[in-house]
């Protein structure tokens, strides 16, 4: 008679140890087992008889998705023998001990196995007997990329670079301006309880085959259309208009596990997001997934509409700059920052050379074969200008390397091409250093602009910029235009670094006739309210001038903008946009110069009033000032860190109240250093936050 199985033992977190999956928090409340692929794992098996090795056979048979398939690599059935090793890069599985009644098995999983929650069942038979028995192992087996195995595609080779992009669970999304980078503390939370279950409920919302869940690059490509709910339900749902009272507004997460916590208790996308936090999630799956993941920002970043290579610009008669073109033909735009993810994989799908980093972005900006996704585009192929190597590469490369084209109506309608400001956009592109300790201000900053574009004007430079105009049909025709040359008169905009809020500030430029002739010039100065993408909220002030200049002539023009006039069109980032539009009427010179700066929001001070110890209660004094001159609303202070997601609903805040102070009081449950960022939101002055770190003594 057959022999049956009694029960098994997984061996969770001795295999989850060897796995490198021991700090998922899954591990803990249930017998689900986190292992990597491209190694081996152990089980346990015990039979109601002895096992007789030579009589009785064992078959492990591992399955996954709804039509598991061998040929689709979605079913593997091995017969267990006895032999000393196994092969490094199959299924197969070999005695590992044999005891009486109770056997331990090692099973090799090989490198390209689907990464997808697995079944295993066992079947059991006597030789030249027709009797089988089965049985079901009830734990759910996640299988994961494996960046320590040099099989796997995700492989990576410094020990530290895995530690950082693939096990650290905190780190920071950078935003800010170009002027004033800010880099926000974010806890991915890869490790918590509601991750990993969510990802594969997006995974099949995302109708990935389970036979090419194997597939990095195509798993990456799912993931960044997940991310966001245009096409497939996915995970968040994104939203720039500044109106969140439905849900919860981008600028208070500072965690993904708050967020993966409601999808999965609601299984509805999350309300709502932008693109730091679609990055942020990103990082949270991939790293749960085993691909190893940063959030990477671009400073002036292009978002290129018609695929032209350009970010084009348009000037009406009366020297206002227009938001799009008259005819819808694009509507590019230039964010302050946009906020996108590199993942490590090889490639070899392409040529030689293209592996390493690669971009994908979960910010919904334009479809790609019918779909709001973009990557993954290897990011050596965005440096050469290969914009056909790999998925949306042309859409990145411009985003970090597009000139600026100034168009000028005239006055029979026709837009001409007046200007070109080359190597307008990407001037800086950051990530977090590697390590795991959060730096205060820009210590742990690190500058990879120029893994992403060749320096400005170099014989590198200019081939990859000529090898994209070659490959793009629209871009030809705009770059076989001439701008005006006859520029004889200089302009300058003065920058603002930064103003206070409740401060007044200038717009200020200068002009400087350099020919021998008279010239007359007229302006438009103006300051807006925009949106991080460029996008304008409100127009706070616009003055218009003619100016006459005599040969050698240098002017100055300039005016005010007080508190009141700017308050209550802010954006929640506090952006503001100066610009000059200069015409020279003698010769059709056109002159144009943005400038963006952060209004700056008061200081949140965190005062903790003893030495954290462990189950000993202790109390956080959280402060700052109303600066507005008005009522802060349906004011909330977050706490986010390991094992920490709270929100407190706090008082309206008077009008310049003064030391505006909370108290909270708090039980440490573990020693240890503790990270937790605080954040304090209102409907009318939000995201302010501060981030504190904590030795908690046992």
């Amino acid at each position: 008679m057959a022999i049956s199985v009694v029960s098994t033992h997984m061996y969770v977190m001795e295999n989850a140890i060897e796995h490198h999956t021991d700090r998922f928090e899954l591990l803990n409340s249930n017998s689900t087992v986190i292992l990597r692929r491209g190694q081996p794992f152990l089980f346990g098996i015990r039979f109601n008889r002895s096992f007789d090795v030579n009589n009785d056979i064992i078959r492990a048979v591992l399955v996954t998705g709804p039509a598991p398939s061998p040929s689709k690599g979605t079913s593997a059935a091995i017969i267990i023998n006895k032999k000393e090793n196994l092969p490094d890069d199959k299924w197969d599985a070999r005695f590992s001990n044999i005891s009486g009644s109770t056997v331990i098995v090692q099973v090799q999983i090989p490198s390209y196995a689907p990464v997808s929650v697995w079944k295993i069942y066992l079947h059991t038979a006597v030789r030249n007997s027709s009797g089988v028995n089965q049985h079901e192992i009830e734990s759910p087996i996640y299988i994961l990329f494996n960046p320590w195995s040099k099989n796997d595609l995700v492989y990576m080779s410094h020990e530290e670079q895995i530690e950082e992009y693939v096990l650290n669970d905190n780190g920071k999304v950078w935003q800010g301006t170009l002027k004033e980078p800010k880099g926000h503390q974010w806890f991915f939370g890869q490790y918590e309880p509601a991750v990993l279950p969510s990802v594969m409920i997006l995974l099949d919302r995302a109708f990935i085959p389970h036979s090419e869940r194997g597939n990095p690059v195509k798993l990456c490509r799912s993931i960044s259309a997940i991310t966001n709910n245009v096409d497939d339900n996915g995970l968040i749902e994104g939203k720039w208009d500044g109106s969140f009272d439905d849900g919860t507004s981008p600028f208070a997460w500072i965690s993904s596990a708050p967020i993966f916590e409601e999808f999965y208790n609601t299984q509805q996308p999350v309300k709502y997001g932008q693109c730091w936090v679609f990055s942020g999630v990103i990082v949270t799956i991939c790293r749960a997934l085993g691909i190893p993941c940063r959030s990477v920002t671009n400073y002036l970043s292009a978002h290129d509409t018609n695929s032209s290579l350009t970010i084009d610009t348009y000037v009406d008669l009366n020297n206002e700059k227009l938001n799009s073109h008259p005819d819808s033909y694009t509507n590019d735009s230039c964010w302050n920052f946009h906020v996108w993810n590199d993942v490590w994989m090889d490639r070899p799908d392409l040529p030689k050379g293209y592996g390493g980093w690669q971009v994908i972005d979960g910010t919904p900006q334009e479809t790609s074969d019918s779909m709001y996704r973009c990557g993954p585009a290897p990011v050596e192929a965005i440096r050469r200008g290969e914009v056909n190597i790999g998925f949306d590469t042309a859409f990145v490369f411009t985003e970090v390397r597009a000139d600026l084209c100034v168009f000028k109506q005239s006055e029979d309608g026709y837009w001409a091409r007046v200007k070109t400001v080359p190597n307008y956009v990407g001037k800086l592109i950051v990530t977090k250093k590697i390590g795991n300790e959060i730096l205060d201000g820009l210590e742990d900053m690190k500058e990879i602009t120029d893994i992403y574009k060749n320096p400005f004007g170099s014989p590198e430079d200019k081939m990859a910029v000529k090898k994209a105009i070659k490959i793009v049909p629209i871009a030809q025709q705009i770059y076989e235009m001439e701008d005006i040359k006859d520029e004889d008169v200089e302009f300058k905009l003065f920058n603002i670094e930064h103003i206070t809020l409740g401060e007044s500030f200038k717009v200020a430029m200068s002009m400087h006739n350099t020919s021998a002739e008279i010239r007359n010039v007229s302006v438009v100065l103006s300051a807006s309210s925009i949106l991080y993408t460029g996008t304008t909220v409100d127009k706070i002030k616009r003055n218009q001038a003619k100016v006459t200049l005599k040969p050698g002539q240098r002017e100055n023009l300039h005016t005010f903008v007080k508190p009141s006039e700017y308050l209550e069109k802010l954006s929640a980032h506090g952006l503001i946009r100066i610009s000059a539009v200069a015409n020279v009427e003698d010769t059709e010179q056109l002159w144009n110069q943005d400038d963006d700066f952060a209004v700056n929001k008061p200081q949140l001070t965190v005062m903790i009033s003893s030495q954290p110890k462990v189950n000993t209660s202790c109390i956080a004094y959280l402060s700052f000032d109303n600066p507005l001159p008005i009522a802060l609303t349906n004011c909330t202070f977050s706490f986010e860190g390991p094992g920490t997601h709270k929100v407190i609903k706090f008082r309206d805040v008077q009008p310049n109240e003064k030391n505006v102070t909370h108290k909270e009081t708090f039980k440490p449950e573990k020693s240890g250093e503790k990270t937790v960022t605080v954040s304090f939101n209102s409907l009318e002055l939000n995201d302010i936050t501060n981030t504190i770190t904590a030795n908690i003594l046992p």
